[in-house]
């Protein structure tokens, strides 16, 4: 299995669990602040990944751009969809 697919899978199980967790602890109201406290967590994550891609594995910045935005923006995506579908 590819990183990029491997890190979109974990941005999915990262975002179920914020959703879980907010749940458990505050309620029905929990599950947006889940979903908001998503947003932050997934671009440092994503940020990190693209950090160690350049610095760890020497691709360059052009290179790894374009796999930081699909890594970061496709589970942002989905988040953004379920906190506007709860509003």
């Amino acid at each position: 299995m590819s990183p990029t697919v491997q890190t979109l899978l974990l941005g999915f199980f990262v975002l179920t669990a914020v959703m879980v967790v907010g749940r458990l602890i505050w309620g029905r109201s929990g599950l947006a602040s889940g979903l908001k406290l998503f947003f932050p967590i997934w671009f440092a994550y994503a940020a990190w990944h693209m950090y160690v891609g350049v610095n760890e594995h020497g691709y360059s910045i052009i290179e790894e751009l374009p796999f930081f935005i699909l890594n970061f923006s496709v589970p942002a995506l989905v988040a953004y969809i379920v906190l506007k579908k709860m509003a």
